[in-house]
């Protein structure tokens, strides 16, 4: 029997009884009555400035699809599943962090990333092993962990937080979905799964996992409740109300493809002001991006699977990376810039000239270009 690995894409977020940011927790959304408002929101809402950052394209640094970004005040960490990339601010190559192998200091997989600006070090996640290197790209140290593992952040405390998979089949690797590990490996507290599963189905590698306002937020694959972890203690932080449109928490193989019109949530990012969920709807490519705003307390669809980008013009805005509430990160694939660029500009002459520049310094085997929105 062949197990299949699916993603979520959701959008969405937090609710509260009184209209007001500042309310009671937790947050309740009823997303079964607000699933079908559907909206065009501008790009206004979430920012005021928008720049591009084209990366160079070069043989040592060619991208083919990016699986996570970083940004300091004068870098940019780039990785596309195989290497992890240092740029510097305007989208020059500096160098490669690591190489892919199975030697010492060696990666053999690149699942995933972090940077500790405060440390200056940087966290690379591979199958089970955790390599650490400086921000000159010098292997520091490694330590092993004993749970398949995808996602990882980093808390205040500078502690490190997995999320592992969340599998299907009753054993000990499924006992604990969150790890809260020291910088040498050291796991410090373990936090049990809510809901056991035991039907041999769907595995399930990224559940919402984010830090707000310095504070751990994560929701199991299943449960409705969104829990923060403050103080050692985990709290419900935002309760959906998905009703009947909830996937199954625990199918089987065969239940599977005849699952339709169910959706689970898979991301969550959050801003002072707003909520952003995504969810993918039955097992197909089908994916809604949404938004909250915890003042209004309106729930949205975003119309084109984005923000409406009334600031210069230009292409759909999701943010895929908040580095913080006044710095945002999206970014596109030269060939798609490109021909979605020039149908705008010719469609709308009154477009700022930064589209019509940047479009010029690309062609179509450009790597992808960040966009960044700013407040």
């Amino acid at each position: 029997m062949k197990t299949r690995t699916y993603f979520i894409a959701i959008g969405l977020l937090l609710a509260s009884c009184n209209n007001s940011i500042n309310s009671d927790l937790p947050y309740r959304i009823d997303l079964e009555n607000s699933i079908k408002n559907i909206n065009l929101i501008p790009l206004s809402t979430l920012g005021r400035k928008i720049e591009y950052v084209p990366l160079e394209t070069d043989t040592a640094c060619l991208i083919q699809n990016i699986s996570n970004v970083f940004l300091t005040d004068s870098l940019i960490f780039v990785s596309d599943y195989n290497r992890l990339l240092k740029f510097d601010k305007n989208g020059k190559f500096i160098k490669q962090i690591g190489t892919k192998g199975r030697g010492p200091g060696e990666y053999p997989s690149l699942g995933n990333f972090l940077i500790d600006e405060v440390n200056r070090e940087i966290f690379i996640l591979s199958s089970r092993i955790v390599l650490i290197y400086d921000f000159n790209g010098n292997f520091k140290r490694d330590f092993k962990i004993d749970f398949p593992c995808r996602q990882f952040i980093l808390n205040e405390n500078s502690e490190l937080i997995f999320h592992s998979f969340n599998l299907p089949t009753p054993s000990t690797d499924t006992v604990f979905s969150w790890y809260i590990i020291d910088r040498t490996g050291t796991i410090l507290r373990k936090i049990k799964n809510t809901l056991p599963r035991t039907n041999k189905g769907v595995i399930v590698p990224v559940s919402p996992l984010y830090m707000h306002d310095d504070t751990p937020h994560f929701m199991e694959f299943g449960i409705d409740t969104l829990y923060s972890y403050d103080n050692n203690e985990k709290k419900p932080y935002a309760i959906f109300h998905l009703g009947n449109l909830k996937f199954p928490p625990d199918p089987t193989m065969s239940e599977v493809p005849q699952i339709k019109g169910k959706f689970w949530i898979n991301e969550i990012r959050e801003t002072k002001k707003l909520f952003l969920v995504n969810i993918w709807w039955d097992l197909s490519d089908s994916i809604s991006n949404c938004i909250f705003d915890k003042s209004s307390a309106s729930f949205s669809i975003l119309k084109n699977s984005g923000f409406t980008n009334d600031i210069d013009g230009g292409m759909t805005f999701w943010p895929k990376k908040i580095i913080n509430d006044n710095l945002m990160l999206d970014y596109v694939d030269a060939f798609n810039l490109i021909k979605t660029s020039k149908k705008i500009l010719k469609d709308n002459n009154e477009q700022t000239s930064q589209l019509n520049n940047l479009i010029t310094q690309l062609s179509e085997t450009s790597n992808p270009v960040l966009i960044i929105l700013r407040n």
